[in-house]
């Protein structure tokens, strides 16, 4: 005793570590005594239980507009910064125009020098339209006028169309304001060359509708076909993380996203988006935020715990008293009986669920049927009555040692005025 004693003053970390281990183990594994399992209860109840799906997604505004160059020019001065608030119409950029000017002026020269052949044309016209009439020229020379006035007219039209054309062009190197909105993007600084033409041109400015904002997440396909559209959801942003904000499921995706997921796996989502029915300033896009997308709601039904559910036992007792007669079951009895004494040996599975309940000292065991499932709490549809005690802990009790009929005591509460306190050293 005396060397025992020595060896825990020499390694106290170690006795205490085993002493705490233990003292777990008791409470975890050790649950009955002489054939009493303990356990703890709670009153069944009714109250309010919601299913819901929860994503990660990011802020973005309904309404955004990108400003880019029609043509490959340098920039020549902003008016605008980050954050600015604008109203429709307003100066935003311009781009260098010099080429653009020269074009549309030589454009417009054109449109007055066809303007004038055309008037040519038409007197010319109307005075052989005259001696025609007259009798005085041919078939042939009337014809001749005609595509003459033909020609000029095409030509005037084609001179202007390059004029209005050329004149657009001009128009859109100063960049305007389509809408109110605030500035949330810009490329470049002024004699920076800005990127334009019909395909991935450079976009220069955003412009958004910060008053209206949307979440974009991607759901996984298991719980996709639970969201439908004008779902309720509660939106959390990490940048206001002491509250939720009201929204709405506005569009469901039909077509999948895959992505590796950092694994060989491929991981399918779709995107979903949430309208916020509620915005505050100082929300910005690309914000992080958490969705919490309530699919179903129950209101005042009984609802056990999670982890109260589990699979049917039988007494083992009775399997032990049984276990010789079921080994003599003689070949005569028949073929069925041989596949239901496999199909007991074998420990199939059923899809059938239980929950205890605690009546005069004894375990009851309920088949149930369950509804939705909660954040902690399926919604019992069937096999309970309010008011019953359902068993809720302890874990092995629940998920190896209850059966029907099981002998049961109620765990002690634990009182913390009784607990020794914690020295602060």
């Amino acid at each position: 005793m005396k060397k025992f004693l020595e060896i825990l003053k020499k390694n106290k970390f170690k006795a205490f570590a085993g002493v705490i281990v233990l003292a777990i183990a008791s409470t975890f594994f050790g649950s009955s005594e002489d054939g009493i399992i303990e356990v703890s209860t709670m009153e069944l109840t009714r109250k309010d239980i919601s299913s819901k799906v929860v994503a990660d997604g990011v802020l973005q505004p309904e309404t955004e507009v990108k400003l880019s160059a029609n043509n490959t020019t340098y920039i020549t001065a902003i008016a605008v910064k980050e954050g600015d608030f604008v109203q429709k119409g307003d100066f935003l950029m311009s781009l260098d125009d010099r080429q653009q000017k020269a074009a549309t002026e030589a454009s417009k020269a054109g449109v007055e020098a066809t303007k004038v052949n055309l008037n040519n044309a038409e007197i010319k016209k109307s005075r052989q339209e005259e001696l025609y009439r007259k009798g005085l020229i041919s078939d042939q020379e009337m014809e001749n006028s005609n595509s003459s006035y033909a020609s000029a007219l095409s030509s005037f039209n084609g001179a202007e169309a390059r004029y209005i054309q050329d004149e657009d062009a001009l128009s859109k190197l100063r960049l305007i304001a389509p809408q109110d909105g605030t500035i949330t993007f810009i490329d470049g600084e002024v004699g920076d060359l800005a990127q334009g033409g019909m395909f991935n041109p450079s976009v220069l400015l955003k412009l958004s509708d910060l008053s209206k904002m949307e979440v974009y997440v991607n759901v996984n396909e298991n719980d996709i076909a639970d969201i439908s559209i004008n779902d309720t959801a509660l939106v959390e942003v990490d940048a206001y993380q002491d509250k939720k904000f009201k929204g709405v499921v506005k569009e469901v995706a039909y077509a999948a996203t895959t992505s590796s997921g950092g694994s060989s796996q491929q991981v399918t989502n779709f995107e979903v988006k949430i309208q916020m029915l509620e915005v505050v300033d100082g929300m910005r896009p690309g914000m992080s935020a958490t969705v919490e997308i309530i699919t179903e709601e129950r209101n005042q039904v009984l609802v056990i715990p999670i982890q109260s559910l589990t699979t049917p036992r039988k007494n083992p007792n009775i399997s032990k008293n049984k276990s010789k007669s079921s080994m003599s079951v003689s070949t005569s009895a028949g073929s069925s009986d041989w596949s239901n004494y496999s199909k007991k040996s074998s420990g199939e599975k059923t899809s059938e669920t239980v929950v205890f309940v605690v009546k005069d000292g004894k375990a009851e065991q309920r088949i149930v049927e369950t509804g939705i499932v909660g954040e902690r709490d399926y919604e019992v549809t069937s096999g309970l009555e309010e008011g019953e005690a359902v068993v809720t802990g302890g874990f092995v009790a629940i998920s190896r040692e209850l059966y029907d009929g099981a002998p049961v005591k109620m765990r002690e509460k634990s009182d913390n005025k009784s607990r020794p306190g914690r020295k602060r050293g």
